[in-house]
């Protein structure tokens, strides 16, 4: 195989392509590592890149396609570009779309129609009529998918029998896959609310675990686009009032719905709706006792449902006087891939190539682009290169 046929695919074939190209039988440089390269002696000074993961959770998901024409019917009529173009940065963005998908729901309750998918949704949603968190989470998911970002849908459930304060014991979120802080964040569009612990935004296990065993007083409760900040001593948080509901807020019990935390694998949600068969479940032993869904329970749930989406994965090996890079990813609508090379301009490059690596100080970043046009985050590199000479010489 060719690495020239490596340059660019999507979906299935390009991760199978990415799998065969970095078959080397050989094990990456790690940081710190010295190498000898011709003539110079190299020094691994730094080498920052996510994982690539491949393996029964990532292969439960579905993403949704850049082909799909719902997609581009979504972003387009309802100028999803405009409604995030006032943030400065990704993640910034990401939060104004939440925000936009709260404030299209103007009555709450129980669903009065069976509208399904984001279209349907938004269309009912004009003709009056009211839903509830599951709806929330459909059209932040499908919306997010049209501007190019990997939104995942979660089903929530309390580990208690009754909610004490909350209403319903079962509650929709979603995560977002946060290029800028390279992890999935928790978006809850119901609420319009993130969650973080000094200052950084939390994933739905880390709010879990927080909540349960640390009693919660480390997190941060942010609001809107406004990012108003609040802590559990502020609960409960008043949201909106709704003719024929009441109050919606944020209760004092509202992360107990956390107890259960089930991931559905699937976000073309348009066209397939919820794969609930296929979802799996984080749980412990604090939901003995209360029945649930029995689905799949990861051995490791703060690493098995938070694998990488969009990275770069660098491998580094020594090869004659230079360095060979082969490059993995999980990019849903890869494009390609792109590295910059001593701060110059970006450039597209192959899934495997060579490094030509020059004396003194060499600079590396990759990260790949999806067919819509995001860039995901950046791998860096950093090799010092000395001749074995200069290297030897007593200091």
């Amino acid at each position: 195989m060719k690495a020239s046929k490596l340059v660019c695919g999507s979906g299935v074939f390009f991760f199978i392509l990415s799998t065969l190209c970095a078959q080397s039988g050989r094990e990456s440089l790690k940081e710190g590592a010295v190498v000898a390269l011709g003539g110079r002696t190299a020094t691994v000074k730094k080498l920052h890149t996510l994982s690539y993961v491949e393996d029964d959770y990532t292969r439960r998901f579905k993403f949704d396609s850049f082909e799909n024409p719902k997609l581009r019917e979504l972003r387009t009529r309802y100028k999803l570009d405009d409604v995030v173009a006032p943030g400065r940065e990704e993640f910034e963005k990401q939060v104004l779309l939440m925000d936009w998908v709260h404030q299209q729901f103007k009555k709450f309750g129980q669903p009065s129609t069976n509208a399904r998918g984001a279209l349907e949704i938004l269309q009912a949603l004009d003709d009056g009529h009211t839903f509830f968190c599951s709806q929330y989470a459909q059209l932040l998911v499908s919306s997010a998918a049209s501007l190019g970002w990997i939104d995942r849908p979660l089903a929530l459930r309390m580990h208690r029998g009754a909610a004490k304060v909350g209403g319903s014991t079962e509650h929709s979120v979603t995560e977002i896959w946060s290029n800028q802080h390279r992890k999935w964040v928790m978006l809850d569009p119901t609420s319009n609310m993130y969650l973080e612990r000094s200052g950084v935004a939390l994933n739905a296990y880390e709010i879990r675990q927080e909540w349960f065993y640390q009693n919660g007083t480390n997190l941060t409760f942010v609001i809107g686009k406004e990012r108003k900040k609040y802590r559990k001593s502020d609960l409960p948080i008043f949201l909106k009032r709704f003719a024929g509901f009441g109050d919606l807020a944020v209760h004092p019990d509202e992360l107990d719905k956390y107890g259960f935390t089930a991931y559905i694998p699937n976000t073309d949600l348009m066209n397939s709706g919820f794969d609930y068969a296929r979802m799996f479940i984080v749980k412990d032993q604090l939901c003995d006792g209360t029945k649930w869904h029995v689905r799949t329970v990861p051995a490791h749930p703060a690493t098995d449902p938070y694998f990488p989406i969009g990275q770069a994965a660098m491998g580094l090996f020594a090869e004659n006087e230079n360095i060979r890079v082969e490059m993995k990813t999980l990019t849903p609508n890869f494009e390609r891939y792109e590295i910059q090379v001593d701060g110059g301009e970006w450039k597209p490059a192959r899934a495997m190539f060579i490094w030509n690596i020059h004396d003194g100080q060499n600079r590396l970043n990759a990260r790949t682009v999806n067919r819509f046009g995001v860039s995901g985050p950046v791998s860096e590199a950093a090799l010092r290169a000395e001749k074995k000479t200069d290297f030897l010489r007593p200091q």
